[in-house]
Order: structure tokens, then C-alpha cells, then sequence
């Protein structure tokens, strides 16, 4: 299989090339600084070269932070970018198949009190969202207007080693390896009365295969394992796993504007379809993340090695 992965250097896209390659695919990863997805032309030529049966579009502008502050170039590169990929695609490989990474973040303004289904109406609040919505738009209009054989998949927060410092469970990794070392007894967090659904790296990857290979064009899936987590007890597990006895305390620069009380998915549609389901345990994700946050400049004595970590851990009923 002829596979390109666009935002293969990525966090998610570095995971799938590894995976789909270890499955037999030849992967083409296409990524700054070799090429901007907004270049259609050049796009073009690389799909046109690597003659693609599958393209995971997955490169994005993806923290919700970030989006705040650079809102145009956001909506450049998650909305103009996937319009870009699908033109790229109807002019180099019309007949290929086609996967959007959508976001679970298209939520992020709704008010709910169950776990969402991909037929509720999307309330996009930060320009990430909006942004990853008009990509779901874009996709649906290719495929109506041009035949593309596009799938829209919505993770929800997927976690794992290699994540960027503006995401949750990294930021509060470094937080906590800092005040550990530093001999401080707390840190701080943001808002620890929010839900959120935590889906491991490892998982992320089977299942954007599985929905590449039986997902129906035009359908949205979620991916998420739909257990909804507190933040309160995200942060006190990773306490838990460092060993060491500290507080935390909320820290107003941390909260955000609007932070939907409840994100937590379905994934019964997904898990009908291809029988994929997530198999990683939280706290097994949550101390990968930890002992990579450990790991520069760790000695020998220091208590939070990763070897202490997977000790810690596998010390856990």
C-alpha cells in the first residue's frame, strides 16, 4: 500500500508512519520544512510522484493556546491547508482515499452532560475549533462536488511521548518533574473540575488505520475511549506515579475564557465498524509522558528515573 501522511514529523503523524510502515506501507511523510501543505502546487507533485492510495492529512496548526494568538495563521493552516490537500488530491490521485483529522475540539464552546456522537451539532469556541470545522466542511464538499473520497475522524485528547509542551498532560509532566527536583511542595494547574476523554498514541494510530481501510466517505468518527476523566484525577494520578507528596493549587493564568465542563465521546459508531477499541491503560500513558519529562539530566540516585517510574507503576493493582 502507497500511504502519504501529511504532518508526518508530527506528534500523532511521526506514530502513524512508524505503525503504517511496520504494517507493510510504503509512507511518503510530508511536513515542513520540505512542504507547506498550502503549496498546492508543490503538493501536487509529491502526490503525483508517490502515487497514493491512502493520504492522512493530519498537518495542522493543533493547540487551542496557540490558536488564540495566531488566529489567521490557523485558519490558514488548518482551513486553507486541508483545502489545499483536496485539491492537491482531486488534480494528483483523484480515485485515492483520503482520511481528515477532524478534532473532538470542535465541542469546545458546547455545554453537555453526556458523551457526545458525531450527529450533535458541532459548537466550535476557539479559532482551532472553527478552523478544524470548516476543514470537516471542506471535506464534505469535495467529496459532493468532486468525487473525493474523504473520512473524517474526531479525536479526542490523545497523550503520549513526543507531545508538545503547550498540551496538558505534557505541561503538567514538567511541572511536576520541576517542583520534585526543586524540593517545592506543590504546583500549579488550570481547571481541575472539567472531563476530558484521554485516548493513548498507540491506540490513536490502530484506529486511524482501521477507519482509513472501513470508514464511508463523507462519514464523521470519533475516536476517543469514552470514559470521562476529571482533570482533579489526572493530577493526582500523576502525583501518585512521581511518588513524592505534593499539593496543587489553581493558578487563574491557566484557566481559559470558556472550557466546556464535559468532552467525553461516543465511540460506538467506530468500535461498531471496525471493532477497534482503546487498550492502554491511562496511568500506563500518563508515565511514559512522566519519565520522558524526567529523563534530560536524570541521575543515578534521582528517585524519578524512568526506571523508577516503570516501577512505580508496574507496583499499581
Amino acid at each position: 500500500m502507497r500511504t502519504v501522511v501529511t504532518g508526518g514529523s508530527g506528534f500523532i503523524g511521526s506514530r502513524l508512519c512508524t505503525f503504517l510502515r511496520s504494517r507493510g506501507d510504503t509512507v511518503t511523510a510530508i511536513d515542513l520544512p520540505n512542504c507547506d501543505v498550502r503549496d498546492t502546487a508543490q503538493l501536487t507533485r509529491m502526490l503525483e510522484k508517490a502515487e497514493p492510495d491512502h493520504i492522512y492529512h493530519l498537518a495542522a496548526q493543533s493547540s487551542v493556546r496557540r490558536s488564540w494568538q495566531i488566529p489567521t495563521a490557523t485558519w490558514r493552516s488548518n482551513a486553507a491547508g486541508t483545502v489545499s490537500v483536496l485539491d492537491a488530491a482531486r488534480d494528483a490521485c483523484p480515485h485515492t482515499s483520503i482520511l481528515v483529522m477532524s478534532s473532538a475540539g470542535v465541542f469546545d464552546g458546547a455545554r453537555v452532560d453526556s458523551p457526545i456522537d458525531e450527529s450533535r451539532t458541532p459548537a466550535p469556541h476557539s479559532p482551532y475549533a472553527a478552523s478544524k470545522l470548516a476543514a470537516e466542511t471542506a471535506a464534505r464538499h469535495y467529496l459532493a462536488a468532486h468525487g473525493l473520497r474523504a473520512v473524517i475522524v474526531r479525536p479526542f485528547n490523545v497523550i503520549g511521548r513526543a507531545q508538545g509542551p503547550d498540551f496538558l498532560v505534557p505541561s503538567l509532566s514538567r511541572r511536576l518533574i520541576a517542583a520534585a527536583r526543586s524540593g517545592a511542595d506543590h504546583i500549579t494547574v488550570g481547571n481541575v473540575d472539567v472531563q476530558r476523554d484521554f485516548l493513548d498514541v498507540r491506540d490513536a494510530v490502530r484506529g486511524l488505520r482501521l477507519l482509513m481501510q472501513q470508514g464511508q466517505p463523507g462519514e464523521i468518527y470519533n475516536l476517543c475511549s469514552g470514559v470521562g476523566v476529571p482533570i482533579r484525577t489526572l493530577v493526582e494520578t500523576m502525583i501518585s506515579l512521581t511518588g513524592h507528596s505534593l499539593e496543587y493549587r489553581q493558578d487563574p493564568a491557566l484557566l481559559r475564557s470558556a472550557d466546556a465542563p464535559l468532552l467525553v465521546g461516543n465511540p460506538a459508531k467506530t468500535r461498531s465498524l471496525t471493532g477497534w477499541r482503546a487498550g492502554i491503560p491511562l496511568a500506563t500513558s500518563l508515565a511514559d509522558v512522566l519519565s520522558e519529562a524526567a529523563a534530560p539530566g536524570a541521575t543515578r540516585s534521582h528517585p524519578l528515573t524512568r526506571r523508577a517510574l516503570d516501577h512505580r507503576l508496574d507496583d499499581r493493582p
